[in-house]
């Protein structure tokens, strides 16, 4: 079986901006940028980048990544320089997220190439009787989350 994309679906560049902007936030807050900061960057950010991904069509998930992260990353480096942060911090950001994409692109290549190759998974009946009990179980859980009813047997007089 071929597979008519790489990653297997098509998305549409904004939707990838989304993930490559926020990929640049949390590289920002682990160097112990203030999160009103990186809130400020990535208000600029998106207002840089709306209407350009919005003006491209779906296409292959790996081809939206490439080129939503273009033009994120262009708009990252001028909000970061905006805000006063080093160059070298930059850079170093800007390559921590190129790296952690290709990471992740060639991760999921690689799943869906070896799912197109060995076909769906038979199903195993312990399994499917596992997962009902947990599925019935948490919706047990949750009836008595929306009702108020305490889960943990609360003992009148001595124990």
């Amino acid at each position: 079986m071929t597979m008519p994309e790489p990653m297997g679906y098509t998305a549409r560049p904004q939707a990838m901006g989304s993930l490559i902007s926020t990929l640049f936030a949390d590289r920002l807050f682990e160097h112990g940028i203030a999160y009103v900061r990186v809130g400020l960057m990535t208000v600029y950010v998106e207002d840089r980048t709306t209407a350009e991904l919005a003006g491209m069509k779906r296409r292959p998930a790996d081809e939206a990544i490439g080129a939503a992260l273009g033009v994120v990353a262009k708009a990252w480096d001028e909000a970061m320089t905006m805000h006063g942060m080093f160059r070298r911090t930059i850079d170093e950001c800007q390559r921590q997220v190129r790296l952690e994409l290709e990471e992740l692109v060639d991760e999921h290549v690689t799943l869906v190439r070896k799912a197109a190759q060995t076909g769906p998974p038979v199903p195993d009946p312990r399994l499917e009787g596992e997962q009902a009990e947990a599925e019935q179980d948490e919706r047990l859980y949750a009836r008595m989350r929306t009702t108020g009813a305490d889960p943990v047997p609360q003992h009148c007089g001595q124990p």
